[in-house]
């Protein structure tokens, strides 16, 4: 039997609001709140279109927007008029199985169907609402699955005469939406990975223009290209709106910075000769392009191995040069850090500590009894036959007598959270390495699952 998936989900929001001495029956006190009859009418209506069409549920794989039935402002009157389905015609045959049926209510606070959209493919990759025409209403924008990495976008408007497809473009390395050119109002970027062999990795961009989405221009993403691991908009360091796309190669990762000038996108760190964007490639790191120092212009990590101290089998360490870049793909350092992955948190670093002064050593030889420990040493730039000097050492505690382990003589608490406690030991009089208790607990910062790319 179908299950009422809207009905049992909107009573589940109502809840139960149980106060007081209440004596009803068991059957009675655990009973659904009645809801509105405009929403009954809406369950009876979709039921009836999914028996006219042969339909079951469909999946939606990916976002935000991931339930069957959902419930829509798209005109912005904080008013729910429009109601979308998202359906799978059972019958084998059926070409394009694929049916978002879409439901508008009237001044009688009915729900009609007001239009329904075809798909091909095995389910609906992500669905989303933008404003794509500049109208201040909202248009759906729908991924349908294809194959395995092989999708369908389409994108539609609504009028009282139903729906308006915009565009249709298949793509197999996913899309993103963005102001790029600051007119008020989402375009639609979408990566394609060169399969052939025979051409380029490409962004391409479409704006919309004469009722329809076109695609305006094309920017090259950079050769070796395995996965789009992330695309985000940002600012460049001169102010300028950009898009930050990072990519998986065969060697690591890497960042595209692309932007919109006169004759289009354009991809402002790739160069032609390597045909990659080689400023902006790493590896040996978790890091990730992120926004680390919080002003708006997004970071590309530039990692530098750090020399170790200890087992020569020790897993390397890096300090990390984060970068910035403006519209002309010029880059300049704008932090550095040490990230313990790990233990889950990272380090600024002041002026005066770099990769050929710093020498770094992990000890995790006690994890088993809660704690692990990441040391810096001293390395004097001109005596480099001098014996590194430890001055500082961050602790990762865990356990129930982590407390006590953090009130050892010498040791400084950082931070906390419910699992694990933070501190450090530091010796200025090694090396007056620019930081003091206070400074050093401000410079310590845990690190967001966000910034990983994997």
């Amino acid at each position: 039997m179908r299950k009422r998936m809207l009905l049992a989900g909107l009573a589940a929001a109502l809840g139960l609001c149980l106060s007081g001495c209440i004596f009803d029956p068991v059957d009675k006190l655990y009973a659904l709140p009645a809801l509105p009859q405009e929403y009954k009418d809406l369950q009876a209506t979709i039921d009836a279109t999914m028996s006219k069409l042969g339909a079951e549920y469909a999946t939606i794989n990916y976002g935000s927007n991931t339930s069957t039935i959902q419930l829509l402002d798209m005109d912005g009157d904080g008013r729910q008029e429009t109601a979308a389905v998202f359906l799978r015609v059972v019958a084998s045959a059926e070409e394009k199985p694929m049916r978002v049926c879409l439901f508008r209510q009237g001044s009688d606070q009915i729900y009609r169907q007001s239009a329904i959209l075809e798909g091909a493919g095995t389910s609906i990759n992500s669905v989303a609402y933008e404003d794509l025409t500049g109208d201040g209403s909202r248009e759906l924008i729908v991924s349908w699955q294809l194959s395995t990495g092989v999708h369908s976008l389409s994108a539609y408007s609504f009028g009282v005469s139903g729906a308006n497809e915009l565009m249709s473009a298949t793509y197999n390395e996913g899309y993103m939406t963005v102001d790029l050119d600051e007119d008020g109002s989402q375009e639609l970027i979408v990566f394609q990975r060169d399969i052939t062999g025979e051409g380029y990795n490409v962004a391409e961009y479409y704006d919309y223009q004469g009722g329809v989405m076109v695609l305006s221009s094309t920017g090259t993403l950079s050769d070796g290209l395995k996965d789009v691991v992330r695309s985000e908009a940002g600012r460049l360091s001169d102010g300028r709106l950009g898009v930050y796309v990072t990519l998986e190669i065969e060697t690591g990762w890497l960042t595209d910075v692309l932007t919109l000038e006169t004759g289009g996108l354009v991809n402002v760190t790739r160069d032609p000769e390597s045909g990659v964007s080689a400023t902006t490639c790493w590896s040996g790191t978790e890091a990730s392009t992120t926004d680390i120092n919080g002003d708006g212009v997004p970071e590309i990590p530039r990692p530098q191995r750090l020399a170790s101290v200890g087992e020569e089998s020790a897993a390397a360490q890096y300090l990390i040069y984060w970068q910035q870049f403006d519209s002309t793909g010029a880059g300049a350092t704008s932090l550095i850090t040490y990230h313990a992955f790990t233990d889950g948190w990272y380090l600024t670093l002041p002026n005066g500590w770099n990769a050929g002064n710093i020498a770094v050593a992990r000890d995790d030889s006690s994890s088993s009894r809660g704690e692990r420990a990441v040391s810096f040493y001293y390395r004097p730039d001109q005596e480099e036959e001098e014996e590194p000097k430890k001055f500082l050492t961050i602790y990762y505690l865990t356990g129930s007598n982590r407390t006590a382990r953090s009130k050892l003589p010498g040791r400084t608490v950082l931070a906390s959270d419910s699992s694990a406690i933070y501190c450090a030991s530091l010796d200025t009089r090694v090396w007056d390495c620019g930081l003091d208790e206070g400074e050093l607990a401000q410079r310590f910062k845990l690190i967001t699952a966000a910034w990983s790319n994997r």
